[in-house]
C-alpha cells in the first residue's frame, strides 16, 4: 500500500542530470526510503541503478568509503549513464570521500539519503561542499493522507473524520498500516520519538542527564505556536529545582532541530525588515509526534493547526518566520523568491470579536503584500476587508494560498 509522492519524485528528476549530490533528508519515518525505490524503479528502463540500503542487512558489507565505491564498480559499467542511490549514508565511514569520487564520473549520479540536518554541513563533508542539493521530505500532506487512507479495505470517513484523524495521527506513513486504534497509534508515536530521540540525539551527543534533555523537550512541546526563549525554559527548569544553564538549553534545542523533530521560527520585524534575536517559536516536524511526547489534548487545537499550517508553508518551499508589527503579531510571514504572503490562523471565527481581533494582525502592515487568514470555517465569506479568507482543510489539500473552492468546504 503505496503513493506515489509526485513533487518530490518531480525534483529529484529535475536534479537528475545537474552536476550536483542530491541530498535527501527528513525526520524519520517521513517515507525518505520508499520514496528513494520509487525513483529507482522509475529509472531502471533507462540508466543503470546501484541502490544501497544501510537499514538492510543485505549491504552490511558496504561499510567504507572503499566498499561502497567497491559495490558500485562491481555492479555497473562506467561507460553507460547509472545513478547511485544510498539510503542512510551516515553509516558509511568517510562516506563523503566516496560520494566526491562516484559525483566526479563521467555519467554518474549520486543521490544520498539521512535523517539528521547536519548530514553535508558537518565536516566531514567538506569535500562536496557546494556541489549538492537538498530536498527535504515533509510528512504526508492532508491530501496525501487521504489519497493513502483510500487504499484501506475498510469502513471509509468522510473527509471530515479523515482531517480529525490527521490531525490525532500525523503524516507518518506507517500508521495507516495499522489498524488505527488509539492503543496502537499512541505507541507507534512513541516509540517514533524515542527512537529519533535516542538514536539522533541523545546517543549522537553523548547527552548524560536524559531526563533533563527530556524535560526540555517536553517544555518545547508544551508550548507549542508560542514564544520561548532558551532563558525562559532554563528559569522554568529551576522553578522544578532542576538546575541548567542557558547554553545548555540552546544545544539541546539545535540538536532536536538537526533531528528534525523540532523546528524554530525566528521573529521577523515587518516594519523594520530584520530579524528578532530575542524569542522564537517552536513548531514539530510532525504533529502526530506531540501526542508521543505529551499525549492528545483536543485543547491544543489552535497550536496544532499552525503547525500544519507551518508545515505546508515549508513544503511548497517558502521561507517562514513569525511576522511582528508594532505591538501585534502574525503568525506566518511567508516569502519565496518571488513573492511574500501575510498568513493569520484561527481555529473558528466564531464572533464578529474573534474575527476582528484575527484582522487586527495585518492592521499595523503597511505594505500590499497578500494578506491570508485561514480557518476550518467553512461558510464564511472569501474577503474580508481585503484579507482573504481560506478554509484550512481547503489548503492543506493543495489549493494555492488564499484560493477557495466555492467559497468553503472540507
Amino acid at each position: 500500500m503505496q503513493i506515489h509522492r509526485r513533487t518530490y519524485l518531480g525534483r529529484l528528476r529535475q536534479f537528475l542530470d545537474a552536476p550536483v549530490v542530491t541530498a535527501v533528508t527528513g525526520i524519520r519515518r517521513v517515507g525518505k526510503s520508499v520514496l528513494l525505490r520509487q525513483f529507482a524503479e522509475s529509472l531502471r528502463d533507462e540508466r543503470q541503478v546501484v541502490y544501497v540500503d544501510k537499514e538492510s542487512f543485505a549491504f552490511d558489507e558496504v561499510r567504507t568509503a572503499r566498499d561502497l565505491v567497491d559495490h558500485v564498480e562491481a555492479n555497473s559499467r562506467r561507460a553507460d549513464p547509472r545513478v547511485v542511490i544510498v539510503d542512510e549514508v551516515q553509516q558509511i565511514a568517510a562516506w563523503e570521500r566516496a560520494v566526491a569520487s562516484l559525483n566526479g564520473e563521467p555519467q554518474t549520479q549520486v543521490v544520498v539519503a539521512g535523517s539528521n540536518a547536519t548530514l553535508l554541513s558537518s565536516e566531514r563533508a567538506t569535500l562536496i561542499a557546494g556541489r549538492y542539493v537538498a530536498l527535504q521530505v515533509f510528512p504526508l500532506t492532508l491530501g496525501e493522507f487521504d489519497e493513502l487512507y483510500a487504499m484501506r479495505e475498510r469502513t471509509p470517513l468522510d473527509d471530515s473524520g479523515r482531517f480529525r484523524l490527521y490531525l490525532r495521527t500525523g503524516g507518518l506513513p506507517g500508521l495507516l498500516h495499522t489498524d488505527l486504534s488509539e492503543l496502537v497509534v499512541d505507541q507507534m508515536l512513541a516509540d517514533m520519538v524515542n527512537t529519533i530521540a535516542v538514536r539522533d540525539v541523545i546517543g549522537r551527543h553523548r547527552i548524560r542527564d536524559v531526563a533533563l534533555f527530556e524535560a526540555i523537550l517536553r517544555f518545547a512541546v508544551d508550548s507549542l505556536g508560542s514564544l520561548v526563549s532558551a532563558k525562559r525554559i532554563a528559569d522554568f527548569m529551576k522553578s522544578q529545582r532542576r538546575k541548567v544553564a542557558v547554553d545548555t538549553v540552546l544545544n539541546y534545542l539545535a540538536h532536536l532541530g538537526e533531528a528534525f523533530l523540532l523546528a524554530p521560527v525566528a521573529r521577523f520585524d515587518v516594519r523594520g525588515r530584520r530579524l528578532l534575536q530575542v524569542n522564537q517559536k517552536h513548531y514539530l516536524g510532525d504533529v502526530g509526534l506531540r501526542n508521543g511526547i505529551t499525549g492528545y489534548r483536543e485543547s491544543d487545537i489552535g497550536g496544532v493547526l499552525e503547525n500544519l499550517v507551518f508545515l505546508e508553508l515549508r513544503r511548497r518551499g517558502y521561507e517562514v518566520r513569525v511576522g511582528v508589527a508594532g505591538d501585534r503579531e502574525i503568525d506566518f510571514v511567508a516569502e519565496s523568491r518571488s513573492e511574500r504572503c501575510y498568513v493569520q490562523v484561527a481555529y473558528l471565527l466564531e464572533s464578529p470579536a474573534t474575527l476582528e481581533r484575527e484582522l487586527s494582525a495585518f492592521a499595523a502592515v503597511r505594505d500590499h503584500y497578500p494578506r491570508v487568514l485561514l480557518s476550518l470555517d467553512t461558510h464564511q465569506p472569501s474577503d474580508f476587508r481585503g484579507v482573504k479568507h481560506q478554509p484550512l482543510t481547503v489548503f492543506l489539500r493543495g489549493a494555492p494560498l488564499g484560493a477557495t473552492l466555492g467559497g468553503g468546504g472540507l
